[in-house]
């Protein structure tokens, strides 16, 4: 389909002889916008290409004509008419457009598109709209004839919109100047608006979504309305519903409207706002107080669009729809917000005499849950109250009663913290802590080091739970049960001042797993617009391929890894960011940047930032301003100006003459050194002298003049003093209990495991010094080993001689169990910053660990497939490979499940890295290779020692095989794996392999009563080949695994060719080759053959279990006084199973870990 696109943008810039650059901006832009997973340097190309070749139009449109619907051909249309347009329509382009219309089968339409389109007047636009024609129209002008009324545009010009889906097209009329995409529209001229894009008109800007807001409110499925109250402080703050201390209510739609509840001590446009009074207002204008401060209705409009909408439900209408996508609705339902990408169309029937409804799912791509149940079936009742769940942090509050159904998104909108006091050990963290942050504000949260900065932030983002004290999200107390914090902890977003950014990933890698993790509901193509916008606002677009890099890997400036570092959660959808030191180790100006960044958080967020002591212009920044002493003692709360003045008063009370104050550039008081300082100030003797003390730390440092119990206690009187004063008391909002975040779908699951597993494996593959590790440690320690054991007791080294062989098999399970803890041992120790940041965004444990384990089992797979090749090489090991290898990596697995265990649990890296002796040492010495259990200490058997501590007499009890394995190494898993290992290579090497099947099938045949001539056949040459099995003589290696070959067809087809097996022979002189000299090793032979041996003893009453037994005997009573019983299995099915076992108990306590690590609070 791409290809066919690109051709037709490109056949029409060729129709009149000229390639025109407004076309190809036009034409790239439309298919990067429809085509976001596009190459945008691909598309360039393919474009370049299709403008050199002349194109044939009307055969592309025949084959576009059954593979496009109508709304996409309607919708290219558009795209191609606004390509081709000029201020004067060229008859030649014109006529190419009917053409291709016609040939695209909507040649009707074509003409409707173009009729609205060149429609001069506004008002014939907007009446051809309501006419039924397929483009909606909104005409933005200064005057009462436009839809919206817009100041700053002149008399009689107008900007047209045109909209088709998410398609909005601008047309100026007139000589206003109108820029968007950089570019001015000309008279009469079109451009195509795309998503996060703006119009500038005038002094006025408008972006995307804000003309498809008036679009919605023309269509009147879009409204939203707010509040304007005021606290007992006289302080106004916004409220979704009424209040009693509401003054104001504001409604916006095509224009604003104001309504005063009561005598409020304000104006708009000069007019007062009394009580009943009712205005017209423009989103230019502003509320004036009577003290001099200010409200934009500008800002207010932003308030609401976040806040979400509410929707008055007509007593004469039963029925309506719900989506999130305008073209599904008919005037007067309900439009959410979201995504039109997204599949989203409900519909709601209202009972008004029951105050109830019904909900009907018509289309969803995502669960919908009404509470906390989820909806099964596509209709469930609705009462009154009941919240429907429709997206993470967004549902619809059914309020039958009141006759509204409102939209609920960023739910909250009040942070309270109430006498939040914490203690390690015997020393205070915080004491008291109690203040209160309003949507949309931005505090500084500052103090000396020590002052409880970051413990505050911690128990706010629910990582800590205080000693004593709430905390409240919306009334709702965040620690008050785990239920809670469950709910609203993902509404809130620690950055903690460690950067928590994968240093080998790339920028925009960060920002695409991060938005992955956060936002795995997102398509693809949502996500990656998202986070495009979010490089361009951190500034990053240009190093948007650059590695991240740390401290010790140096790519990106400081000030970019940390915009970088709070990009992350930007581009997630909490409520509550909490910055903890974000500009720490940043020039002036960098650390100007960031917190500007942080600041166009706070227009619709909660924020809360740590700094230390922050400048004079970054002060300014802040709305509030948090002063923290020693021992988390709260030393003032208010704004900035408020913490200025009050430390002023101080200085003339205290009559503090030592203290300079610096006035700011304005010359008021504002440099915040100045609070430290009075913060601060020395105790001072009789001369003068600053007087020392000696703190907990055995250090002098200069004594205070007053202590932080001082400023706590004059705070708490000062506001105390504020709270007499109010004319009102200050009241708590009523609890709002968020709704559960609706369940994932195996999409979204997939999507952040997808983003884990990533994550995991690119930050290990770019890791140089672990890809060199992995290609060199492996055959470095196999040369080593094998050639070190590469010894025979004849004089040249032959594999069936090799006498250390079993050695060479236990130091390969050593080695791959060594491999496994080294590579792993660290690895949730260098993940806990990240997991403790990404904790409230409900990543998946399991998703983590899983994603961990296959991308570390990839890398040692690679280790242990070098390993046995090299060691293979060296010691002559032929046909085994597979089963080797097995053997190794299935212990590797087991290590590498260990050292995750190891460092889910660990304090710090050297701590785990002094773990690996204690797991690897007790393994090597009780896994039955370098102490065999008939040489060792016979104590070691636990029930042997247990009865002889406690019987302490000689027993007659006929004592078990001294090849038996004591109880304690079954906790060792190089116990099984080495037994396995021997087992295979003593049992299944190819000549053991092919012995048992002549064996078997021979049995198998001999029992029968009576054969057919095939199987006689089969028979006889199965008898024929055993012979040459044992006595094959070849002149190479490659002649012996032919005659082996050739050996085991016979077990198929019964024809044994004498003569093909004579040729293999060796010349006289020559050297010879034999099935068992290549293949069967003789020591371990004997392990095997002994422990057989011991087993099958008819002397012993029952078959002893041993070690390298092919089999285990257990004997039981079930149920008790029931006759014995015995169950045999396989010891190789016994050594797996329990390998197996290691591996899935080892998961299951790597998960326990990380989750106890994640939920310690």
């Amino acid at each position: 389909m791409l290809p066919l696109l690109i051709k037709v943008f490109a056949g029409f810039s060729q129709i009149d002889g000229q390639i025109d650059e407004r076309e190809i901006d036009v034409a790239l832009g439309s298919l990067r916008h429809d085509f976001p997973e596009a190459i945008y340097s691909e598309l360039r190309e393919l474009y370049r290409q299709a403008l050199r070749q002349p194109q044939d139009l009307n055969g592309i449109a025949r084959s576009l004509e059954s593979r496009l619907g109508i709304e996409d051909k309607i919708l290219l249309g558009v795209q191609l008419y606004a390509m081709v347009s000029r201020s004067e329509l060229d008859r030649k382009n014109l006529t190419a457009f009917y053409q291709f219309m016609s040939n695209l089968g909507v040649a009707d339409e074509a003409m409707d598109i173009v009729y609205q389109l060149n429609a001069s007047e506004p008002g014939a636009i907007s009446g051809a709209a309501a006419h039924g024609h397929h483009l909606e129209t909104l005409v933005i002008r200064w005057g009462t004839q436009g839809d919206v009324v817009l100041p700053g545009l002149e008399p009689g010009h107008a900007i047209i919109g045109f909209r088709l889906g998410d398609l909005i097209l601008l047309k100026n009329i007139g000589t206003l100047q109108v820029i968007t995409r950089g570019r001015t529209i000309q008279p009469n001229g079109f451009v195509r608006l795309f998503d996060s894009q703006q119009v500038v008109l005038g002094e006025m800007v408008l972006d995307y979504r804000d003309l498809s807001f008036y679009f919605n409110a023309k269509k009147q499925v879009a409204s939203l309305r707010l509040f304007l109250s005021f606290d007992g402080a006289g302080d106004a703050y916004v409220e979704k519903q009424r209040s009693r201390q509401t003054y104001l209510e504001v409604r916006f739609g095509l224009g604003v409207g104001i309504t005063a509840f009561r005598d409020t001590p304000a104006t708009i446009n000069g007019l007062r706002l009394a009580e009943g009074t009712t205005v017209d207002a423009s989103l230019r204008d502003r509320i004036e107080f009577d003290d001099r401060t200010e409200i934009a209705l500008l800002d207010l409009w932003r308030r609401a669009k976040v806040l979400g909408g509410r929707f008055d439900l007509n007593p004469a209408r039963s029925e309506y729809l719900v989506s999130n996508n305008p073209s599904d609705l008919q005037e007067g339902d309900i439009l959410v917000s979201g995504s039109e990408d997204r599949q989203l169309l409900l519909r709601i029937r209202c009972d008004h005499e029951n105050r109830t409804g019904q909900l009907e799912v018509i289309r969803c791509d995502r669960p919908v849950l009404i509470g906390d149940v989820p909806i099964r079936g596509s209709r469930v009742m609705l009462r009154d109250g009941d919240a429907i769940t429709i997206g993470e942090g967004q549902f619809l509050r059914c309020h039958f009663t009141e006759g509204i159904i409102e939209e609920e998104r960023n739910l909250v909108s009040r942070l309270q913290v109430r006498e939040v006091a914490h203690r390690y050990g015997h020393d205070p963290a915080l004491d008291g802590v109690s203040f209160t942050v309003e949507r949309g504000e931005m505090v500084c949260i500052m103090g000396p080091s020590g002052s409880g900065k970051s413990t505050l932030l911690r128990a706010l983002a629910g990582h800590l739970k205080p000693s004593r004290g709430q905390i409240f999200l919306n009334g709702v107390s965040l620690y008050g049960s785990v239920w809670n914090r469950q709910r609203l902890m993902p509404y809130v977003s620690f950055i903690p001042h460690e950067e928590a950014v994968e240093p080998l990933l790339t920028v925009e890698e960060n920002l695409q797993l991060a938005a992955s993790i956060r936002a795995p509901y997102l398509r693809s193509a949502d996500r990656q617009r998202r986070v495009d916008a979010k490089l361009a606002e951190l500034g990053l677009s240009e190093v948007r391929h650059q590695r991240a890099g740390d401290s010790e890997i140096r790519v990106l400036s400081s000030g970019q890894r940390k915009r970088l570092n709070a990009g992350l959660d930007m581009i997630g959808i909490s409520d509550v960011y909490l910055f903890d030191e974000p500009t720490s180790g940043l020039s002036s100006k960098d650390s100007e940047h960031v917190l500007e960044l942080i600041r166009g958080l706070a227009h619709n967020k909660i924020v809360l930032v740590s700094i230390h002591q922050p400048s004079a212009r970054l002060f300014q920044l802040f709305q509030k301003a948090l002063l923290l002493d020693h021992g988390g003692k709260v030393a003032f709360f208010g704004t900035p100006r408020q913490m200025l003045e009050y430390f002023r008063r101080i200085q003339r009370e205290e009559q503090m003459t030592d203290t300079p104050v610096p006035r700011s550039e304005d010359g008021g008081w504002g440099q915040p050194e100045f609070i430290f300082d009075i913060l601060e100030t020395p105790l001072r003797d009789l001369n003068g002298e600053v007087i020392y003390e000696e703190d907990k730390r055995g250090q002098l440092s200069p004594s205070r003049r007053f202590s932080p119990a001082f400023w706590q206690d004059r705070f708490q009187t000062h506001r105390l003093l504020e709270e007499v004063h109010r004319d009102e008391p200050e009241t708590d909002p009523q609890p709002v209990t968020p709704p559960p975040f609706p369940g994932r779908t195996w999409r979204d699951e997939w999507v952040q495991f997808e983003a884990l597993l990533r994550r995991s494996f690119l930050g290990r593959l770019r890791n140089r010094s672990n890809l060199t590790t992995t290609l060199l440690e492996a055959p470095a320690l196999a040369l080593l080993v094998s050639f070190v054991l590469r010894y025979a007791e004849d004089a040249t080294y032959q594999f069936h001689s090799a006498f250390h062989l079993p050695t060479y098999f236990f130091l390969t399970l050593v080695i791959g169990m060594f491999l496994g803890l080294t590579n792993s041992v660290d690895e949730v120790l260098r993940d806990r910053t990240l997991l403790q940041r990404e904790r409230n965004h409900r990543v998946r444990v399991g998703h983590y660990v899983i994603a961990k384990i296959l991308t570390l089992g990839l890398f040692a797979l690679v280790q242990c497939v070098i390993h046995t090749l090299v060691g293979s090489w060296v010691l002559g090991i032929r046909g085994m490979f597979l089963f080797n290898l097995g053997w190794m990596y299935v212990t590797t697995i087991q290590g590498v499940i260990t050292g995750l265990m190891i460092s889910s649990v660990v304090p710090n890296p050297k701590t785990a890295l002094n773990c690996i002796p204690l797991i690897l040492i007790p393994q090597i010495i009780l896994g039955g290779a370098l102490i065999k259990y008939e040489e060792m200490n016979r104590d070691v058997k636990v029930e042997e020692a247990f009865r002889r501590i406690v019987d302490r007499k000689p027993t007659d009890q006929t004592p078990d095989s001294r090849l038996s394995v004591p109880a304690v190494c079954a906790l060792m898993p190089l116990r099984w794996s080495y037994e396995g290992m021997i087992l295979c290579a003593a049992r299944y090497n190819p000549v053991s392999r092919l012995q048992t099947s002549f064996d078997q099938n021979a049995r198998v045949l001999a029992s029968q009563p009576q054969l057919s001539p095939e199987e006689a056949q089969r028979l006889r040459a199965i008898k024929d080949a055993r012979p040459y099995l044992q006595g094959l003589e070849a002149k190479s290696p490659q002649a012996v695994e032919l005659g082996l070959n050739h050996l085991r067809a016979t077990l198929q087809n019964g024809v044994l060719d004498r003569n093909l097996l004579k040729s293999l022979a060796p010349l006289p002189g020559f050297p010879v080759f034999r099935p068992h000299d290549l293949y069967v090793n003789q020591k371990i032979q004997d392990l095997y053959t002994r422990a057989e041996m011991e087993r099958l003893d008819y002397r012993s009453g029952t078959a002893p279990n041993v070690f390298f037994g092919a089999q285990r005997t257990y004997r039981f009573t079930w149920p008790p006084g029931a006759p014995s019983r015995q169950l045999v299995i396989s010891t190789l099915a016994l050594d797996l199973s329990m390998l197996g076992f290691f591996a899935v108990a080892g998961t299951i306590l790597v998960y326990l870990g990380v989750s106890a690590m994640l939920r310690r609070v």
